[in-house]
């Protein structure tokens, strides 16, 4: 389920524009893993999720190639480090980035056609950390979460990025988990 512009918009501009209605993908994903890359206990793997509106928000198509190697550092700690690119159709670019004439000169906005192509890339890692220093005996752990993702071509140059938005976006978390 995609939400984006949807509800909670805090830009006066952006807001004027109206939300959009909720998209409700559904498609698939397949990949390849190769384990010992570097040592017994890596990984490294290939994947693609391939996605469609269903519901007739934008009618598009996304792409999203990812790449991950992960690999425990000891037997308390584990690491992965990722990195994705998403491409989206001419559908999707002209419902979530275009502007059009009429709409633009209410907003304030100059006049942008969106277009397919490369939406954005990111960068992230994932580290757990088991409390009692054993992985394998269950109980409490540690994680962080860190990514950063960057818009670019249209997604960057619309009126909405580049003119009320950033391009540049950040993304962290800390918690507890428990295993059992």
């Amino acid at each position: 389920l995609s939400s984006n512009r949807a509800s909670q918009i805090e830009d006066p501009v952006v807001r004027a524009a109206g939300k959009l209605d909720k998209a409700v993908e559904v498609g698939a994903n397949a990949g390849l893993s190769v384990n010992r890359v570097l040592h017994r206990f890596d990984s490294l793997s290939l994947s693609a999720d391939v996605k469609w509106d269903v519901a007739g928000a934008h009618s598009g198509r996304t792409i999203s190639p990812t790449i991950t190697y992960t690999s425990p550092l000891s037997r308390a700690a584990l690491v992965s480090l990722s990195a994705s690119l998403r491409h989206v159709d001419g559908d999707f670019a002209r419902y979530y980035y275009s502007v059009s004439a009429a709409p633009a000169a209410a907003r304030g906005l100059p006049r942008f056609d969106a277009k397919s192509g490369w939406e954005s890339w990111s960068l992230g890692g994932f580290a757990a950390y088991d409390l009692s220093g054993n992985a394998f005996d269950g109980g409490f752990s540690v994680i962080a979460i860190a990514a950063y993702s960057r818009m670019t071509n249209d997604a960057a140059r619309t009126p909405y990025t580049a003119l009320r938005g950033d391009a540049d976006q950040w993304t962290g978390a800390l918690g507890i988990a428990y295993t059992f």
